[in-house]
């Protein structure tokens, strides 16, 4: 069972216990039980662990990752064009997120290659006017 939770993030120890899992060689439904997390959580930690090994399970969600579009754009090509599977385009391109290759699918889906290009986030600066 797991010990703590706060809000939807697991506590380190609960990581550091599914790392230790995972290096095992086991599959993400015997994660899911052996923690009693969800198994989506589980298969997200299965993959990242693929990707980038104890440091991509442990450093999940922590920093917001900006990728440059021509990887995006190789990752989509790859995952609609080529038919590989979202962890086969996960380990081949280093991105250890699932929600990131999903994502950029159905903004390319939806919109074409430009809607891979980055935009500016947040508020746009005030100009100051001058006298």
């Amino acid at each position: 069972m797991v010990e703590s939770k706060s809000g939807s993030k697991y506590d380190a120890k609960v990581r550091r216990r599914a790392v230790k899992i995972l290096s095992t060689g086991v599959g993400h439904r015997a994660l899911a039980v052996e923690l009693g997390i969800p198994e989506a959580t589980a298969r997200q930690w299965a993959r990242a662990y693929a990707v980038g090994g104890s440091g991509a399970v442990m450093n999940a969600g922590s920093t917001h990752r900006v990728y440059p579009y021509d990887l995006k754009l190789s990752v989509v090509h790859d995952r609609l064009d080529n038919g590989m599977s979202v962890r086969e385009v996960m380990v081949k391109h280093g991105v250890p997120s699932e929600s990131s290759v999903k994502t950029w699918c159905r903004q390319y889906r939806d919109g074409g290659a430009e809607a891979l290009v980055a935009k500016p986030r947040g508020r746009k600066p005030k100009t100051r006017k001058i006298n």
